[in-house]
């Protein structure tokens, strides 16, 4: 009987050696035809490529090839199994906002990573898809607050005061582009100016989300605290305060807190540089832009003034008027004149 258990033994110890030799045959095989693609691959993109592509491919291959050895030396391991479900099971158990701001946490290594590997090409542009994730990062955010305030008659009152600030605001930005443009009121272009206040609301309401970082930070204190009171003596708090407190569901809320105080403060220190920097880069495109919008919109060859083909012209009052005319490097708006039929 023993000698039976034995011959068992040693032959399910010769069926996984077996299965481990062949496992490991066949993933050298893959092996060396991944090296032979990334060599094929070094010859057809562009050279300024190569490093990168060739760093980063050498580096999944090694990670791949050190968890599936990790595999074949323990077949009936579930760690990395195990592990990964803990980390989606946590994953899914997160806010949605939260699940997005992980998002941004897991994206940073991976810039630094690029910025080491080429941080003239690679990294900027990545930079920027990774700027206008955070930018709708804190859109989504907005419309969370949004949709919170909106439940509440005093949250609507809130809402009208924002889109009466940021409306305002808007308009100043547009006539301010429009006046350093032609050099009169804004008002003479009433189509243009509105135009640019619709483009500049989206820009603005991701300050929103910079808002709600200051009030979180009186109020989420502010709610712990009376949580903790309402739990020694709720029926103090009830009729002294009329609060009626419930239990959070939500949580890490200190560390949600944290991080939208960085996220915020960092993106708010960012977007005017981007800002600025993109006017620098094309400045000369939204001048022609905006130069051309005027023109179509809000000029009209009149007869007032006697001029050449090709001009338009605005009324500013009292026989004033201001002229264009559209050239090869864009609309150009001569001083205004006084005219009269």
């Amino acid at each position: 009987m023993q000698n039976r258990r034995t011959a068992a033994a040693s032959a399910r110890a010769a069926s996984q050696s077996k299965s481990s030799r062949e496992n490991f045959r066949d993933l050298f095989r893959r092996a060396a035809t991944c090296l032979v693609l990334l060599g094929v691959m070094l010859l057809l993109i562009p050279t300024t490529w190569r490093v990168v592509y060739a760093v980063t491919s050498l580096i999944l291959l090694v990670v791949a090839f050190s968890i599936r050895t990790f595999q074949i030396f323990n077949p009936s391991s579930s760690t990395l199994t195990g592990l990964r479900d803990r980390v989606l099971t946590w994953y899914k158990s997160l806010d949605p906002h939260q699940q997005l701001y992980v998002n941004v946490v897991l994206c940073i290594p991976f810039l630094g990573y690029t910025y080491l590997l080429d941080a003239r090409t690679l990294f900027p542009q990545l930079g920027i898809l990774f700027f206008a994730y955070c930018l709708w990062v804190a859109g989504k955010d907005v419309y969370r607050i949004y949709v919170t305030l909106s439940g509440a008659l005093i949250g609507k009152g809130l809402i009208a005061v924002a889109f009466a600030i940021g409306s305002n605001l808007a308009f100043s930005f547009a006539g301010w582009f429009i006046g350093e443009l032609t050099h009169v009121p804004p008002s003479t272009f009433p189509h243009t100016l509105s135009f640019l206040a619709i483009l500049a609301i989206p820009v603005l309401a991701m300050t929103v989300g910079a808002v709600f970082i200051p009030v979180s930070i009186v109020a989420v204190p502010l709610v712990i605290y009376l949580s903790g009171v309402m739990k020694q003596a709720p029926r103090f708090m009830k009729w002294f305060l009329g609060l009626n407190l419930e239990k959070s569901g939500h949580r890490y809320t200190v560390a949600t807190l944290v991080f939208q105080l960085f996220f915020y403060s960092t993106l708010a220190s960012v977007a005017p540089r981007v800002f600025f920097l993109v006017l620098n880069r094309f400045g000369p495109q939204i001048e022609r832009t905006i130069g051309n919008s005027i023109y179509a919109f809000d000029m009209y060859p009149g007869t007032e003034c006697r001029t050449a083909s090709g001009y338009r012209q605005a009324p500013l009052g009292d026989e004033n008027y201001v002229l264009a005319t559209r050239q090869s490097g864009g609309v150009k708006f001569e001083l205004p004149r006084k005219c009269a039929l």
